[in-house]
């Protein structure tokens, strides 16, 4: 009979923990609403977390839609903590407008941070993530991922290719024990919805107001997603306990 192989990432006496104890967690866009509470969630649960992005206090600062921002993020960190075990790619923006008065730098922006970024970290950290028994990327994508909405042009085609590098990640880094995954929140109430009510308004001819009356219909229990619910699936993908969870995107939808 065939031997069967077992849990080669390293943490068999774990199997099925959620801590994280021991571990170097890193988080991009941490300067954010969403960024912190998942910073917030991986240290709760132990992990030592270094957050990185554009600006803002007690973090990085980096060009996340650079090849060389994402270098120099995951070389500080390595020079900093000399290893990386978690990777949480949650930088994100936003820019709303119809395609044919999209601009050209917005949509490189948007492309650059949420699909350019992504795929420039995981390349400078490869080698670390797939030294480190049992590493984990996790991606912010979005429920943009599976569908569309008018405006979001680049928002929408950066979320629906981003699924993708994290399939083919999943596929490349499972021999060592890596795993890939994304979630993929709904509407939540966080500075970059905030910032975009007043053209969305504009664009359905409705009152701010209004606006978040229909972003909010349009979750399933007809209220935002609570940054807290999406940290929290990403702090389990990011532990032990998801050692078997690899190249899979979560929806979170209140």
């Amino acid at each position: 009979m065939a031997k069967l192989d077992h849990n080669s990432d390293g943490q068999r006496s774990q199997a099925g923990g959620n801590k994280l104890e021991g571990r170097v967690a890193l988080v991009t866009g941490a300067a954010g609403g969403l960024g912190k509470a998942i910073a917030a969630e991986l240290r709760e649960r132990g992990a030592a977390v270094h957050g990185v992005d554009i600006a803002g206090d007690g973090v990085f600062h980096a060009d996340l839609a650079a090849a060389s921002g994402n270098r120099d993020m995951i070389a500080h960190v390595l020079a900093v903590a000399g290893r990386l075990d978690i990777l949480v790619l949650n930088a994100g923006c936003q820019f709303v407008a119809p395609i044919d008065k999209f601009p050209d730098a917005e949509w490189e922006r948007l492309r650059g941070v949420m699909l350019d970024g992504p795929f420039f970290a995981m390349k400078a950290a490869w080698a670390a993530l797939t030294k480190s028994p049992g590493g984990r990327v996790v991606v912010t994508a979005s429920t943009s991922s599976f569908g569309g909405a008018p405006g979001k042009a680049a928002y929408t085609a950066a979320k629906h290719g981003v699924l993708g590098l994290v399939r083919v990640a999943a596929l490349e880094g499972a021999e060592h024990g890596l795993t890939v995954n994304a979630v993929a929140p709904g509407w939540m109430d966080t500075g970059m919805m905030r910032d975009q009510l007043e053209v969305q308004a504009a664009t359905m001819g409705v009152s701010t107001d209004e606006v978040v009356t229909r972003f909010r219909a349009a979750q399933p229990a007809k209220r935002f997603v609570d940054v807290r619910e999406v940290a929290a699936t990403i702090g389990f993908l990011a532990s032990p306990a998801a050692s078997g969870v690899n190249g899979v995107c979560v929806p979170i939808t209140s």
